[in-house]
């Protein structure tokens, strides 16, 4: 037997506490001269010796109580009870060339040994020949994540081969199997070509080799740009919140954003009709979202449908988000900036760090038979305890 809270095992030393109290209420009282003691025999006036036990099976039930409250609080587990929990090794691969091509002798003896191998597509379909990829390639963090609960609906050891790059990050996490591995690669062959920003009077707006967000006169050299930028003129941002709080919490983030890399954004709080909007920040639905329109809306939880309305589940207010406490509002706005525009090319590869954070393991469930002995002892301490209170108020004890 093994328990959770071994520490709470101590609390059956409180036995002693009913037996203390036991023997207190049973200790002898002042002997009380009375006229007809003189007609009791003798022996019946002799003192008896030793400890005399009254109520024993009322002392003991007590015993037992506390005995049962200590292992409930440890929380125990028969683990011989429990059968071995049998995991299987499944392995999930992104249908490109570059990945089947560097895993293919992994692949193929996962193949041989007979463990589950799939491509990761919207049909997750098992995998004969590594050599021949599928007509299905759609990829992206929702088809992995509907794989990946596919493949893990039981207790299985998880093998995931991807691309590292930034199309990985447009979720804001991965839901993982606790026992999972990570196998990444980079296409280091790939030059992309990045997109910027022409904003009037404050210069180019891009990404430059340090992965970083920049607002220069001239483009970074070296750096491949297309030859259209992916936006002319000034930017516009629609704040819209019935919140005050709230609406004041994403106006100073979008101003400070707007402050530090000299983007000049215009916001509005009211709609204007005339005015077509890159940016729509609120707490409202969008019935009809525009194409070329980042929405953010805050204090729902949905599943996008379209990929630039984007759900935060929390209110925006120092309250609420921790987002806004520590100050990260203002740079995640810029992050989904940059996502919005394509700013950086999907073949920008991770951090490990970004992994760790994107990638998130959840714990499998315990088994049943531990739940159902904590509850056998839960029934037999309550009527116990029952017992215990009709046998106390029978014998006035």
């Amino acid at each position: 037997m093994e328990f959770i809270q071994p520490l709470f095992l101590w609390g059956i030393g409180a036995v002693v506490i009913p037996v203390v109290i036991h023997f207190w209420h049973q200790k002898r009282g002042k002997t009380l001269a009375w006229a007809a003691t003189r007609w009791l025999q003798e022996k019946n006036q002799q003192q008896q010796r030793g400890i005399k036990l009254d109520n024993l099976l009322l002392l003991i039930l007590r015993c037992l109580v506390i005995i049962l409250l200590a292992l409930l609080l440890s929380q125990p587990i028969l683990t011989g009870l429990t059968k071995p929990v049998v995991v299987e090794k499944i392995h999930l691969v992104q249908p490109e060339q570059l990945v089947v091509d560097n895993y293919r002798f992994e692949l193929e003896e996962a193949i041989k040994k007979g463990e589950a191998v799939y491509w990761i597509n919207t049909a997750t379909e098992a995998i004969k020949d590594p050599a021949q990829l599928p007509d299905q390639r759609t990829f992206n963090p929702n088809v992995l994540q509907s794989a990946i609960n596919t493949a893990s609906a039981k207790p299985s050891e998880l093998h995931l081969y991807v691309l590292n790059n930034q199309q990985l990050a447009n979720a804001p996490f991965i839901r993982v199997p606790a026992q999972f591995k990570l196998h990444t690669m980079v296409d280091s062959a790939s030059r992309p070509v990045r997109p910027y920003l022409k904003l009037p009077g404050s210069g180019n707006v891009f990404v430059n080799a340090s992965n970083q967000l920049v607002n220069s006169t001239a483009l970074s050299k070296g750096i491949r740009f297309q030859d259209v930028q992916a936006h002319s003129g000034r930017l516009t941002a629609l704040v819209d919140f019935r919140d005050k709080t709230e609406q004041q919490t994403v106006l100073a983030a979008l101003n400070a954003l707007s402050d530090v890399y000299a983007l000049g954004i215009q916001i509005d709080v009211k709609k204007n009709q005339k005015t077509g909007y890159d940016w729509v920040l609120t707490d409202q639905d969008v019935i009809a979202p525009v194409p070329k329109t980042l929405y953010v809306v805050s204090g729902k939880l949905k599943i996008p449908r379209v990929p630039n309305v984007i759900f935060w589940e929390e209110k925006l207010t120092p309250q609420t988000a921790e987002r806004v406490r520590t100050g990260q509002l203002p740079e995640q706005l810029g992050e989904l900036l940059i996502r919005h525009f394509n700013l950086k090319p999907n073949s920008f590869p991770l951090s490990q760090e970004q992994l760790n954070t994107l990638f998130i393991t959840t714990e499998e469930r315990r088994a049943q038979q531990p739940e159902n002995i904590r509850n056998w002892l839960l029934l037999v301490f309550v009527g116990l305890i029952g017992l215990e209170r009709w046998m106390a108020l029978r014998q006035n004890a």
